[in-house]
């Protein structure tokens, strides 16, 4: 497994900070890729830290409680970062930019070949990033939310939204007048959706390291426990393992975790498949 992680995404330890897992395994603050953008000869790619299966997950760093109320809602939505950004040139990391917003704004950036870290005044306006209060609505803690005229409505009160205009416009800005696209790029590499893809459909094959498959041929649906009261099938395991696998690597979303396994078989996935795969990817055995 190590050595695939490794030949995917490998990170430098300062920036675990910005990653998925820390060196235990464990998920530090899951977050998604929300879009690239081309700038000034780079790539930007921008990420969403979320709220789901972070602080309702006892194996994040973020975890609050398993049923958040309306109150843990709002105070990890305003004291937990939402958004960060990774500078490539040619794929290989130049800069990673991290957005916080709390205790007060700034913006923090890891330039990677340097490895140093700097602190930068942030002045934009507002309370909530609109990624973070589009998924406040959408997850629907509150039946009485609304998202109306730049603010987000939310448990009797009302939060700014700073737009993602508005914080792609700031990051642009801080990128020209710090030269970062001017830095060297380090050694690191972020492969494309389709580079991923391909090396994780090849290492599923038999024989790969994500081969989890070839040796429960002809008994996959015998029975075992896998912890008290939680009894499965070596195949639901196998699955299990594999949706974990691509959660490590850096797969993006439980979709593209579904999209590529389908890929592999050929066909669309069944409810236990896309059962198994699940509760790998968010590790919901282990918790």
């Amino acid at each position: 497994m190590k050595t695939i992680i490794q030949i995917l995404f490998v990170l430098l330890p300062l920036s675990q900070v910005f990653g998925q897992i820390d060196k235990y395994g464990n998920p530090v603050f899951i977050s998604y890729a929300t879009g690239e953008q081309e700038f000034k000869g780079c790539t930007l790619i921008s990420n969403y830290y979320t709220l789901q299966n972070n602080i309702d997950n006892k194996l994040s760093s973020k975890f609050f409680t398993e049923q958040p109320s309306k109150e843990d809602v709002e105070e990890a939505a305003l004291m937990l970062d939402s958004e960060f950004f990774i500078l490539l040139k040619e794929r290989k990391q130049v800069a990673l930019i991290y957005f916080q917003s709390f205790p007060e704004k700034a913006f923090k950036t890891l330039v990677i070949s340097e490895n140093s870290l700097r602190i930068y005044p942030c002045e934009l306006e507002g309370d909530i990033s609109e990624n973070r209060a589009k998924e406040i609505l959408a997850a629907n803690y509150d039946s009485t939310a609304t998202i109306e005229e730049g603010y987000l409505r939310f448990n009797d009160k009302e939060f700014k939204i700073i737009s993602n205009q508005a914080l792609e416009q700031a990051i642009f800005e801080l990128i020209e007048q710090k030269q970062l696209d001017e830095k060297e790029p380090s050694d690191f590499m972020i492969p494309t959706k389709e580079e991923y893809t391909s090396n994780i459909l090849a290492a599923t094959k038999e024989g790969g390291e994500l081969d989890f498959f070839t040796e429960i041929k002809g008994h996959e649906y015998d029975g075992l426990e896998i912890k008290p009261g939680v009894i499965t099938t070596k195949s639901q395991l196998a699955l299990y393992k594999w949706g974990v696998a691509c959660f490590e690597i850096g797969v993006n979303t439980l979709e593209d975790t579904y999209e590529i396994f389908a890929e592999y078989k050929g066909r669309e996935l069944n409810i236990r498949e896309k059962s198994a795969i699940k509760a790998g990817f968010y590790k919901e055995w282990e918790r």
